[in-house]
């Protein structure tokens, strides 16, 4: 696993003010636990952030803190109009409401301009109030947030070597998730790991993180009985049985 860089975050972390996490479509547990034990740290710091996700929490999720608040589109119900190529001959923008109860937004050119040319314009739904931008786990980024700075995680073992370096917040919570995350995605521990997993686990734990359990018996281990299965062998062989004569 490539090493965070933890300076480069810093640096984008201290200029924002807001920040959006997102999750792909169909996301592992360890993306879920690693985004929201983002957040709770990051709300905790005083830098108010939101998770969002295109597809709804499962109930597997649902045993992560924070998981009931993430969102499906994050601020969806505002309308952003952009100018390209006319920003430089705006000079005001204004609203009202007219006589039949409409709402009209005016864009004043400059003076000696050639004017706003509508067919131009592009109208974006969803546009977004957040200064960093933070896709966990492959997740993909809106239009909307092409312009934002962005930093990306992968993984709750990358996600909590981040924040235990910059010494941000870990609550129990938070240290629960990220455990788990890194319990599902090494099958208990039990593949791909390192010495640098079971520091990291152990960090968490005295975060006061709480064990999940995770573990799923393998197929060749569940042998449920049916009424097809023969009878044993030795119920075909031949029982003597002997008796007491009494006199």
């Amino acid at each position: 696993m490539a090493p965070v860089d933890t300076n480069q975050f810093k640096s984008l972390l201290d200029s924002a003010h807001s920040v959006a996490i997102l999750l792909p479509k169909n996301p592992e547990l360890d993306a879920v636990a690693a985004a929201l034990s983002l957040k709770l740290s990051l709300d905790q710091f005083g830098k108010p952030a939101l998770v969002t996700c295109p597809d709804s929490m499962t109930v597997e999720f649902h045993r992560l803190v924070g998981a009931d608040t993430v969102i499906s589109n994050f601020g969806s119900r505002n309308l952003v109009i952009t100018f390209p190529g006319q920003t430089e001959i705006v000079d005001k923008v204004s609203y009202h409401i007219d006589d039949r109860g409409e709402l009209n937004l005016v864009v004043t050119p400059k003076p000696n301009t050639p004017g706003i040319d509508h067919r131009k314009l592009n109208f974006i739904s969803g546009g977004a109030q957040a200064d960093l931008i933070i896709p966990v786990g492959g997740a993909e980024i809106p239009e909307v947030f092409a312009q934002s700075k962005q930093f990306s995680l992968s993984t709750s073992q990358e996600t909590a070597r981040l924040l235990e370096t910059l010494k941000l917040p870990i609550s129990n919570d938070a240290a629960s998730n990220l455990l788990a995350g890194i319990e599902k995605s090494t099958s208990n521990f039990t593949t791909n790991v390192t010495a640098d997993t079971f520091e990291i686990a152990a960090a968490l734990m005295r975060h006061g993180a709480r064990r999940h359990d995770v573990y799923t018996p393998p197929a060749s281990d569940q042998q449920p009985m049916t009424n097809d299965q023969p009878p044993q062998p030795d119920w075909y062989t031949p029982k003597v049985f002997s008796g007491t004569t009494v006199s």
